[in-house]
């Protein structure tokens, strides 16, 4: 049980884990809740609470409504009978300096404000309202997340901002400037097998900015694997300096929006962030070990390779499957990504070539064995035999769906028998990937197989450019770092 008006922080010496308590509020207010089906804003972050099974008291805040959802509604925050600690703020922008007065009386702790109309429309009136805002808060002893965010999603406190989000914890803590790419990368993320400690969707930072998300993160024993979405950065210096920590601390991967011209102006406009030199920033990664990404796509690429793969000894590729042009191009991807794919020595082709008929096959490395798919025992011995060469440090095997449901499904439920099974022998880090044109009538083919990898422990890819890309990036943070199994302190 939490009880945060006593909770001892000195434990954690100069109050690192200090914002702990706003992931672990004991009642939330939503103001501005709706019962009608057709205003979504009044009534998505309450039916999440609520699909969520959220443990402490639910206040939904209307003056137009007596019931919400099954709950008492207040017309104020103040008439609420018990204490709030944390308020949901979706009510328009002129109405929220009154509703801080309010919480402010009511002794609440923290307010994320969804409302949006401040400091990113670049207006004057929306500039100092915001500033209205903090000062009022600051006053009064309030944190505010926001305005203009998604807020929160902790699993383990059943809170979320999507009822469809999943609802177990991970190691993964991702801070985003946006609440479209918080929901995204979630649901990106969740048919790959990650799961979350704790996503923050902050908008413009008034008061509760990056770096006091990327410190909490830091010190915060759920999370092993850092992610971040930023376009603008409040401190500079206290960040950058955060940074360096975190890369030392745990795997810190960070996507920067606002790269290019079109970019930053998109980003002022956004969130009303600078978006700052793109070199400068570019320079800084490098130097301090932070994993720099350039998508959501590649955040999730990088964070399951971290999650599902062993650090490989080395950086030498044995790439396995069907296909002499998907063969040519594995190899130039495997080698653009610093992954290079050595040719495997005589007595170990030799071994292949006694069941891999020589038309329209190659057996040096990367290997393309169609045998292998016409059947699954020599596919777990071609995997056997390249893994047992001792310069190949990684494997990627790839699985050509569309071409292996031809022959029926129970062949390709063998085949992947036979790769896990191989895969969990080898002793080596392997990765998988799932090739297909995208049809309909595949699409549960190929998500059956991922969730089959994943549980298995490996980390499943959509091409194989994409998985080179990840694991170059696990074996260069690798390099110089331990590897992610060792629990940071």
């Amino acid at each position: 049980m939490h009880n945060h008006k006593t909770q001892d922080w000195s434990r954690w010496g100069d109050k690192k884990l200090a914002l702990d308590y706003i992931f672990h509020p004991r009642s939330i207010a939503v103001v501005g809740a709706s019962s009608d089906p057709n205003n979504w804003i009044g009534q998505i972050f309450l039916r999440s609470l609520i699909s969520f099974g959220f443990e402490g008291r639910l206040y939904p805040v209307n003056p137009k409504a007596d019931e919400i959802m099954g709950l008492k509604a207040y017309p104020n925050v103040r008439d609420i009978p018990g204490p709030v600690d944390h308020v949901i703020c979706s009510i328009p922008a002129p109405l929220v300096p009154q509703l801080i007065e309010d919480c402010v009386a009511k002794g609440v702790k923290v307010v994320h404000m969804f409302t949006a109309g401040f400091s990113e429309t670049g207006e004057e009136e929306g500039i100092q309202l915001e500033a209205k805002i903090l000062e009022l808060a600051k006053r009064g002893g309030i944190r505010l997340i926001g305005p203009n965010c998604m807020g929160l999603y902790c699993p383990g406190s059943h809170i979320s901002f999507e009822e469809a989000f999943p609802k177990e914890s991970g190691t993964v803590g991702f801070f985003s400037q946006s609440g479209g790419n918080a929901s995204e990368l979630v649901n990106i993320a969740a048919l790959r097998g990650i799961r979350f400690s704790k996503v923050i969707s902050y908008g413009n930072a008034v008061d509760l900015n990056e770096a006091d998300f990327l410190e909490y993160f830091i010190h915060d024993p759920e999370t092993k694997i850092i992610a971040a979405y930023i376009e603008g950065v409040k401190n500079g210096r206290r960040f950058v300096r955060l940074l360096r920590e975190a890369a030392q601390t745990k795997p810190t991967i960070v996507l920067k929006g606002g790269r290019t011209q079109s970019g930053a102006g998109a980003v002022a406009s956004h969130t009303g962030s600078l978006a700052g030199a793109d070199e400068v920033f570019d320079a800084l990664c490098r130097q301090m070990g932070v994993i720099r990404v350039y998508s959501l796509e590649e955040l999730a690429d990088v964070i399951q390779a971290f999650l599902y793969m062993p650090p490989p000894k080395g950086c030498n590729v044995g790439v396995i499957g069907g296909g002499g042009g998907a063969s040519v191009q594995a190899a130039d991807d495997c080698d653009s990504a610093g992954l290079p794919v050595p040719p495997l020595p005589p007595e170990i082709r030799k071994e292949l070539r006694k069941f891999t008929p020589p038309a329209g096959t190659s057996i040096r490395n990367p290997v393309d064995t169609m045998a292998g798919f016409m059947s699954p025992q020599y596919f777990e011995e071609t995997i056997r035999l390249v893994a047992s060469y001792e310069r190949i440090d990684l494997l990627i095997t790839h699985l050509d769906v569309d071409f292996m449901l031809q022959r029926g499904q129970e062949q390709v439920d063998k085949t992947v028998e036979a790769l896990l099974r191989a895969g969990r022998a080898c002793n080596k880090p392997m990765a998988v990937v799932i090739l297909t044109a995208g049809a309909p009538e595949v699409a549960k083919a190929v998500f059956d197989i991922r969730q089959k990898c994943l549980e298995a422990g490996f980390p499943v890819y959509p091409t194989i450019a994409r998985a080179a890309q990840a694991i170059s990036k696990l074996i260069a943070y690798n390099e110089t770092k331990q590897p992610i199994g060792n629990d940071a302190k």
